[in-house]
Parts: structure tokens; C-alpha cells; sequence
């Protein structure tokens, strides 16, 4: 009687301590889990962070060309106009 009590007690102890391991290696799974998560996310924030920088030196170096090119059309118009008006000048 006394044999067996003392079997379940042991039992009873060694199953708390497996337990506790099975909790303890859940928590650690759990955490390495969640390191990995905030690991990708602050991956793809860095990512996002890049992507947006160049997307912005990319629209501004468009809006750049477009300008210049605008630019350099008015820039000709006007020296057209005055190659014109110097022709007729003449031409009287």
C-alpha cells in the first residue's frame, strides 16, 4: 500500500516535471516564433522604406525630365517666333 503510494507520487512528480519542460520548451518555441515574426516584418518595413525612396527619386527625376524637356520646347517656340520676326524684318 505504502509501495504503491509512493509509485503514484514519483509518477506524479515526474509528470510535473515533464510538464513543466513541455511548457517551458512552448514558451520557447512561442518566443523564437515571434522574434521570427517581428524579424520579417521589420524586414519588409526596411524594404518599404527602400522601395518608397526610390519610387520618390524616380517620380522626381521624371517630373525633372518632363520639365526640361517642356522647358526647351517654350525655349525653342521663342527663338522660332524671333527667327520669324527677324525674317519679315528683313524682308520689308
Amino acid at each position: 500500500n505504502t509501495a504503491a503510494f509512493r509509485l503514484w507520487r514519483l509518477q506524479k512528480e515526474l509528470l510535473s516535471k515533464e510538464e513543466a519542460r513541455l511548457l517551458e520548451a512552448r514558451a520557447l518555441l512561442e518566443k523564437k516564433q515571434l522574434r521570427h515574426i517581428f524579424w520579417v516584418w521589420h524586414s519588409r518595413c526596411l524594404e518599404m522604406e527602400r522601395i518608397l525612396a526610390l519610387t520618390t527619386r524616380i517620380q522626381r527625376n521624371l517630373v525633372s525630365r518632363c520639365f526640361s524637356a517642356w522647358k526647351e520646347t517654350v525655349e525653342q517656340k521663342a527663338l522660332y517666333r524671333c527667327n520669324m520676326f527677324r525674317l519679315r524684318a528683313v524682308s520689308l
